[in-house]
């Protein structure tokens, strides 16, 4: 393996991570793009140095999000990635807003009815940090909704 697919195993690990995927998961799907073929679990756990069974559960989840085929010959399954990284990107929005931001902001205006004035100031500069990505995050959210060159290949 070189240098460059080191660092694009490297950044689409970092990637995945950041995307509640496992570094594992993220360099099983880096390596099956990588790969000009269909590849069996014995050949991503040969190119991967990961154990069998990691590289199995691995799979499962990423085609469980359809990230990765799975197509059977015989006894033996050949797995292929599928490019998703902006589909991906896509749903980040939407899920920060209401599994994160919005939670978020419900909580620090519950504490602001408890505290002094001096945490009220410190509660109300983060709620309005908290504002302010939240309407960025619905800006990206509308983009991408009303946006056709997001839909055209």
């Amino acid at each position: 393996m070189d240098i460059e697919e080191r660092k694009f195993i490297e950044i689409v690990e970092r990637i995945m991570v950041r995307w509640g995927y496992t570094s594992t998961e993220g360099k099983v799907y880096a390596t099956l793009l990588l790969s000009s073929t269909p590849m069996t679990i014995t050949e991503l756990v040969e190119k991967t140095g990961l154990s069998r069974s990691s590289v199995s559960i691995s799979l499962t989840r990423l085609s469980r999000d359809y990230l990765v085929t799975c197509r059977k010959r015989g006894r033996i399954k050949y797995f292929t990635a599928s490019p998703a990284f902006f589909e991906k990107f896509l749903h980040q929005p939407k899920e920060m807003l209401e599994r994160e931001i919005r939670p978020l902001e419900e909580i620090v205006k519950s504490m602001m009815r408890k505290y002094d004035e001096n945490m009220k100031s410190k509660l109300n500069t983060i709620l309005n940090d908290l504002k302010k990505l939240e309407c960025v995050l619905e800006l990206i959210i509308r983009v991408e909704e009303e946006s056709e060159c997001l839909t055209n290949e």
